[in-house]
Protein backbone atom coordinates (compact mmCIF):
# COMPACT_ATOMS: atom_id res chain seq x y z
CA UNK A 1 0.00 0.00 0.00
CA UNK A 2 1.40 3.59 -1.27
CA UNK A 3 2.32 5.86 1.54
CA UNK A 4 0.04 8.72 0.22
CA UNK A 5 -3.01 6.30 0.81
CA UNK A 6 -1.57 5.09 4.39
CA UNK A 7 -0.86 8.71 5.07
CA UNK A 8 -4.73 9.61 4.73
CA UNK A 9 -6.05 6.50 6.27
CA UNK A 10 -3.83 7.92 9.63
CA UNK A 11 -4.84 11.51 9.32
CA UNK A 12 -8.76 10.18 9.52
CA UNK A 13 -8.32 8.27 12.40
CA UNK A 14 -6.10 10.66 14.08
CA UNK A 15 -8.69 13.38 13.96
CA UNK A 16 -11.36 11.22 15.34
CA UNK A 17 -12.13 12.20 19.65
CA UNK A 18 -8.97 10.31 21.64
CA UNK A 19 -11.48 8.26 23.41
CA UNK A 20 -12.17 6.67 20.49
CA UNK A 21 -8.81 6.66 18.40
CA UNK A 22 -6.90 5.64 21.83
CA UNK A 23 -9.48 2.90 22.20
CA UNK A 24 -7.82 -1.15 21.59
CA UNK A 25 -11.47 -2.38 20.53
CA UNK A 26 -11.75 0.23 18.15
CA UNK A 27 -8.02 0.01 16.76
CA UNK A 28 -8.39 -3.86 16.77
CA UNK A 29 -9.81 -4.26 13.12
CA UNK A 30 -7.51 -1.84 11.51
CA UNK A 31 -4.30 -3.61 13.16
CA UNK A 32 -5.40 -7.05 12.33
CA UNK A 33 -5.94 -6.02 8.70
CA UNK A 34 -2.63 -3.84 8.43
CA UNK A 35 -0.93 -6.81 10.11
CA UNK A 36 -2.34 -9.29 7.83
CA UNK A 37 -4.28 -10.88 10.57
CA UNK A 38 -0.73 -12.53 12.60
CA UNK A 39 0.69 -10.89 15.41
CA UNK A 40 -1.96 -8.34 15.78
CA UNK A 41 -1.39 -8.45 19.43
CA UNK A 42 2.14 -8.00 19.71
CA UNK A 43 1.71 -5.23 17.24
CA UNK A 44 -0.33 -3.06 19.71
CA UNK A 45 1.64 -3.94 22.71
CA UNK A 46 4.93 -2.83 21.17
CA UNK A 47 5.03 0.72 22.50
CA UNK A 48 5.01 -1.66 26.36
CA UNK A 49 6.81 -4.44 24.73
CA UNK A 50 10.10 -3.23 23.21
CA UNK A 51 11.57 -1.32 26.36
CA UNK A 52 12.02 -4.91 27.84
CA UNK A 53 13.32 -7.18 24.78
CA UNK A 54 16.99 -8.08 24.64
CA UNK A 55 18.51 -6.81 21.12
CA UNK A 56 18.26 -10.49 19.66
CA UNK A 57 14.35 -10.49 20.96
CA UNK A 58 13.82 -7.25 18.93
CA UNK A 59 15.28 -8.39 15.49
CA UNK A 60 13.12 -11.15 15.99
CA UNK A 61 9.88 -9.60 16.52
CA UNK A 62 10.75 -7.12 13.50
CA UNK A 63 11.79 -10.01 11.37
CA UNK A 64 7.72 -12.10 12.07
CA UNK A 65 5.90 -9.11 12.39
CA UNK A 66 4.54 -8.35 8.22
CA UNK A 67 2.51 -5.58 7.05
CA UNK A 68 0.47 -4.29 3.95
CA UNK A 69 3.51 -1.70 3.69
CA UNK A 70 6.39 -4.53 2.95
CA UNK A 71 6.58 -3.92 -0.83
CA UNK A 72 7.42 -0.31 -0.50
CA UNK A 73 11.14 0.16 -1.98
CA UNK A 74 10.91 2.96 0.44
CA UNK A 75 9.07 5.37 2.64
CA UNK A 76 10.49 8.58 2.28
CA UNK A 77 8.46 10.66 -0.10
CA UNK A 78 9.91 11.78 -3.49
CA UNK A 79 10.35 15.13 -3.07
CA UNK A 80 11.75 14.69 0.57
CA UNK A 81 14.30 12.15 -1.11
CA UNK A 82 15.08 14.87 -3.28
CA UNK A 83 15.81 17.42 -1.51
CA UNK A 84 18.13 15.13 0.83
CA UNK A 85 20.09 14.24 -2.44
CA UNK A 86 20.79 17.36 -3.50
CA UNK A 87 21.99 17.83 0.11
CA UNK A 88 24.67 15.67 0.09
CA UNK A 89 28.08 17.50 0.53
CA UNK A 90 29.39 17.52 -2.51
CA UNK A 91 33.10 16.66 -1.53
CA UNK A 92 31.65 13.61 0.24
CA UNK A 93 33.39 10.42 -0.59
CA UNK A 94 31.84 8.03 1.75
CA UNK A 95 28.27 7.82 3.11
CA UNK A 96 26.11 5.69 5.66
CA UNK A 97 22.97 4.64 5.42
CA UNK A 98 21.32 3.68 8.92
CA UNK A 99 18.59 1.60 8.25
CA UNK A 100 18.98 0.74 4.49
CA UNK A 101 15.75 -1.18 4.32
CA UNK A 102 16.00 -2.61 1.03
CA UNK A 103 18.70 -0.05 -0.21
CA UNK A 104 16.72 2.15 -2.59
CA UNK A 105 18.30 5.09 -1.13
CA UNK A 106 21.94 3.85 -1.69
CA UNK A 107 20.76 2.85 -5.20
CA UNK A 108 20.94 6.70 -5.60
CA UNK A 109 23.95 7.80 -4.11
CA UNK A 110 26.74 7.69 -6.90
CA UNK A 111 29.81 7.76 -4.18
CA UNK A 112 32.86 5.46 -3.98
CA UNK A 113 32.02 3.72 -0.62
CA UNK A 114 28.57 3.59 0.67
CA UNK A 115 27.18 1.09 3.32
CA UNK A 116 23.83 0.06 4.64
CA UNK A 117 23.27 -0.77 8.15
CA UNK A 118 19.56 -2.25 9.53
CA UNK A 119 18.49 -5.33 11.35
CA UNK A 120 16.89 -6.79 8.96
CA UNK A 121 16.78 -7.47 5.03
CA UNK A 122 20.64 -7.75 3.51
CA UNK A 123 22.72 -4.60 4.52
CA UNK A 124 26.70 -4.74 4.26
CA UNK A 125 25.94 -4.56 8.93
CA UNK A 126 23.67 -5.84 11.23
CA UNK A 127 23.35 -3.36 13.44
CA UNK A 128 21.06 -1.04 15.70
CA UNK A 129 21.06 2.61 15.44
CA UNK A 130 21.63 2.86 19.43
CA UNK A 131 25.31 0.91 19.11
CA UNK A 132 26.61 1.02 15.50
CA UNK A 133 30.09 -0.62 15.14
CA UNK A 134 32.09 2.24 13.24
CA UNK A 135 35.08 4.25 14.40
CA UNK A 136 34.18 8.04 15.03
CA UNK A 137 34.25 10.32 12.11
CA UNK A 138 34.31 7.18 10.01
CA UNK A 139 31.58 8.41 7.02
CA UNK A 140 31.85 11.68 5.39
CA UNK A 141 27.66 11.75 5.52
CA UNK A 142 25.28 9.59 7.57
CA UNK A 143 21.81 9.17 6.10
CA UNK A 144 19.25 7.80 8.65
CA UNK A 145 16.01 7.95 7.12
CA UNK A 146 12.46 6.35 8.53
CA UNK A 147 14.48 4.36 11.14
CA UNK A 148 14.90 7.13 14.77
CA UNK A 149 10.95 6.41 15.01
CA UNK A 150 11.72 2.94 15.60
CA UNK A 151 15.08 3.05 18.33
CA UNK A 152 14.50 2.38 22.10
CA UNK A 153 17.21 5.18 23.21
CA UNK A 154 16.30 8.39 20.90
CA UNK A 155 19.34 10.71 21.79
CA UNK A 156 22.15 7.35 22.20
CA UNK A 157 20.98 6.99 18.70
CA UNK A 158 21.52 10.59 17.56
CA UNK A 159 24.60 10.69 19.47
CA UNK A 160 25.82 7.68 17.59
CA UNK A 161 24.84 9.16 14.40
CA UNK A 162 26.75 11.90 15.16
CA UNK A 163 29.89 10.02 16.06
CA UNK A 164 30.61 8.22 12.90
CA UNK A 165 29.52 11.15 10.77
CA UNK A 166 32.75 13.31 9.29
CA UNK A 167 30.89 16.09 7.92
CA UNK A 168 27.44 15.77 7.63
CA UNK A 169 24.10 13.70 8.93
CA UNK A 170 20.87 14.00 7.26
CA UNK A 171 17.74 12.70 9.23
CA UNK A 172 14.30 12.03 7.76
CA UNK A 173 11.45 10.73 9.85
CA UNK A 174 7.55 10.98 9.59
CA UNK A 175 5.72 13.93 11.06
CA UNK A 176 3.04 11.87 13.47
CA UNK A 177 1.09 12.27 16.43
CA UNK A 178 1.76 9.83 19.72
CA UNK A 179 -1.19 7.61 20.60
CA UNK A 180 -1.35 4.46 22.01
CA UNK A 181 -2.14 2.49 19.12
CA UNK A 182 -0.57 3.11 16.13
CA UNK A 183 -0.28 1.45 12.98
CA UNK A 184 3.50 0.80 13.03
CA UNK A 185 6.20 -0.56 15.09
CA UNK A 186 7.30 3.48 16.09
CA UNK A 187 8.40 4.14 19.64
CA UNK A 188 9.36 7.83 18.86
CA UNK A 189 7.46 10.56 18.13
CA UNK A 190 7.79 13.97 15.59
CA UNK A 191 4.48 16.10 16.22
CA UNK A 192 5.88 19.26 15.17
CA UNK A 193 9.41 20.22 13.08
CA UNK A 194 10.34 21.69 16.39
CA UNK A 195 10.03 18.01 18.32
CA UNK A 196 12.91 16.73 15.66
CA UNK A 197 14.87 20.20 15.74
CA UNK A 198 15.10 19.45 18.85
CA UNK A 199 17.38 16.10 18.41
CA UNK A 200 19.57 17.28 15.86
CA UNK A 201 19.70 20.80 16.78
CA UNK A 202 19.95 21.81 13.12
CA UNK A 203 17.28 23.31 11.60
CA UNK A 204 13.82 21.26 10.04
CA UNK A 205 12.08 21.17 6.79
CA UNK A 206 8.84 19.45 5.87
CA UNK A 207 7.93 17.70 3.12
CA UNK A 208 4.38 16.37 2.96
CA UNK A 209 4.11 13.93 6.13
CA UNK A 210 8.18 13.73 6.33
CA UNK A 211 10.42 16.12 8.37
CA UNK A 212 14.14 16.35 7.02
CA UNK A 213 17.05 17.77 8.86
CA UNK A 214 20.53 17.91 7.43
CA UNK A 215 23.19 18.83 10.12
CA UNK A 216 26.82 19.77 9.81
CA UNK A 217 29.25 17.94 12.71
Amino acid sequence: MKTSITNRIRSVLDALPPPIRNARWFMWPFFLVWFKGRHVREAMDFKRLAPKLSDAELRELYSQISTRADSRPTDTNPEAMQYVLASIDRDARSLLDAGSGRGFFLQHVNLPMKIGCDLLGRPDVIAMAERLPFKDASFDVVHCAHTLEHVRDLSAAMAELKRVARRQVIVVVPRQQYFEFTMDLHLQFFATPEDLQRVTGADVRQFGSDLVSVLRV
